[in-house]
């Protein structure tokens, strides 16, 4: 079986979103690999898509 470094499993899923929460102004994390974010403090979940959306419309 060939052998190769799997990039992935070391690494941290969560990414810091440059972006607040729209229900307690927390810095959101984005789980990439799911599409979500997910608050720092009262940590519900987000679909990344709606957060993009609200962030342009502004």
């Amino acid at each position: 079986m060939a052998e190769f470094d799997n990039i992935y499993s070391e690494s941290n899923p969560f990414v810091r979103a440059h972006f607040d929460c729209p229900q307690c102004s927390g810095k959101l994390w984005e789980y990439a690999i799911q599409r979500q974010m997910v608050c720092e403090d009262c940590r519900n979940l987000f679909p990344s898509e709606d957060i993009f959306d609200a962030q342009v419309k502004q």
